[in-house]
């Protein structure tokens, strides 16, 4: 099974105290409030390019979920126990596990670019990217 670091906040939205339908009502929600039009589940957070808006529409899908400390990095253990329960083939879940350890990512400017950076390295460091 492949999961791509989009297919990763499904994972973490889909599987949190949240249902998949609730997930479908964060994703719809969170574009309204960016103005992002696209889907968060088919980001390529390697394209230099990524809209803001599709950066803040994720950054608004993982602070809905909790998954923002009070200082504005993001909570890496939350999203741990996601992957270990979620991911089944030991490998990928490997690279997600040292990925999410490795990538302690500091707040930045606002929590779209926190979102962003976290969500890239991520995907390189587990190597989903596209």
């Amino acid at each position: 099974m492949h999961f791509s670091l989009s297919g990763i906040l499904v994972v973490l939205a889909a599987h949190s105290v949240l249902s998949l339908d609730s997930f479908e009502e964060i994703k719809a929600v969170c574009n309204k409030e960016t103005g992002y039009d696209g889907d968060i589940d088919k980001l390529n957070f390697n394209d230099p390019a990524l809209p803001t808006k599709a950066k803040c529409a994720a950054a608004c899908a993982l602070e809905k979920q909790d998954l923002f400390k009070p200082d504005g990095s993001i909570d890496r253990e939350k999203q741990k126990p996601l992957v270990e329960e979620l991911v089944k083939d030991e490998d990928m879940k490997k690279s997600y596990m040292k990925a999410i350890e490795e990538c302690d990512i500091s707040a930045k400017a606002n929590k779209c670019e926190t979102a962003y950076e976290f969500l890239k390295c991520v995907d390189i460091k587990a190597g989903t990217s596209k």
